[in-house]
Formats: C-alpha cells, structure tokens, sequence
C-alpha cells in the first residue's frame, strides 16, 4: 500500500473521516487553529456539505471568512484573519508535498487488512519512504487506520489471538509536538482496541520516545 501511489496500490481517506484533530497534527497546527479547524468541521456537519479534499477545506474556509460567510459563522464562533492565513497556507503546503493525492475518494477500507488465503493472514505493507518527505502525515495517517478499525470491528472480547495485528514503526513521529488532546486520543484508542481483536506494536529507538500514557 502507498500514500503516494508510487511503490504500491495508492490509499486514500476523505478530509471528513480524518477529522480535525488529525488533521490539524498533519498540517502542524496549534490548538487555537485546530479549533477553528473543528468550527469548520462543523458547519459542515450541520449543512450536509461533504469534505473530501483538501480543495473542498480550502474552498470552505475562504467561503466562511469572506464578507457572504461571516454572518453564517456568527452562529459558530468567530475567526480571525490571521488564522484562516496560516491554514490555507499549511494545506497549501500539504498539497505541495503530495497530500492532494492522499486526501479523497475512494477511501481505503480497514477491512482490507484482514484478508485471509486459507487458514493463513496476509501482510499489508505501507511504503515506508513518505516518512522521510511528510512524516506526519505518514504516521497520523497510521493511527487513523487505528481509529477507523476501532470504530468499524464489532466488539469481540479478549481473543486468545488477534483477528489483526498492527505494527506501527517510526512510532515517535506520532507523538512529536502533539497536543494533550491527540495524546488522549490515541492512548484511548490504544487502550480499548484489543477488545476489538486488534494487537498494537509500536517500534522506536527507545521506550522514552512514547508517552508514558500510551506505554
């Protein structure tokens, strides 16, 4: 499998699905414009507007801060100038290294990951060389899987062995920078998924590279 579709079958997820704590780790944001992300997530939500792309966040954002939209946004909280500039420049950014690519339909299905041949699993790689162009998106990316099989597996107990397991290297790239927010986030989804038959091994150089929470 491949974000950037070059060494393998492209994977991509919609805007919407990634949600705007993900997202707003990918694009580098801080919390006060990962709220304003979530403002948008919002209006969306409400007005049945789909976010497939990140040509449809940007279209959105430039549409809610401009003269027609500001009424609109009254409802939701305001947002500055300034803000709406960082954003549209780091999805810019983000387009630029090949997000625009990942970002869309057809979305990847999780449960492609447990194919069987017979009474044997089947391994899905996921190019590792997009770690070195955009490394956040590369692991935020991972725990999206994560959060997309958690939401998607029925719960089964604790099995005597997993329906799936899920080796996630470089694993510090998710916590570089992250909010207490993602943090939470992640160290929920960590700890319930075993009971949807999903194993978690994280790979890094040194344990003190993850959270405390989240070892």
């Amino acid at each position: 499998l491949s974000l950037s579709g070059r060494l393998g079958a492209q994977v991509r997820a919609t805007v919407h699905s990634f949600g705007p704590l993900l997202l707003g780790k990918v694009l580098d944001l801080n919390e006060t414009q990962t709220s304003i992300l979530a403002l948008v997530f919002k209006y969306c939500d409400d007005n049945s507007l789909p976010l497939l792309d990140l040509k449809d966040l940007a279209a959105t954002l430039k549409f809610l801060s401009s003269d027609e939209g500001k009424p609109i946004l009254a409802d939701y909280g305001g947002m500055s100038s300034a803000s709406v500039g960082v954003l549209l420049r780091s999805i810019s950014e983000l387009e630029g290294q090949g997000g625009d690519a990942f970002f869309g339909e057809p979305e990847f299905a999780v449960t492609d990951l447990l194919r069987t041949e017979g009474d044997k699993g089947v391994i899905s790689c996921l190019e590792l060389p997009a770690v070195q162009t955009r490394p956040k998106l590369f692991s935020t990316f991972l725990m999206w899987m994560l959060a997309e099989l958690f939401e998607t597996l029925p719960e089964v107990g604790d099995l005597d062995k997993p329906k799936l397991v899920f080796f996630f290297d470089e694993a510090h790239l998710l916590f570089d920078d992250a909010s207490d927010e993602f943090l939470d986030q992640v160290a929920q989804t960590v700890r319930l998924i075993r009971s949807k038959g999903v194993g978690v091994f994280f790979i890094t150089q040194l344990p003190t590279d993850l959270p405390e929470e989240v070892l």
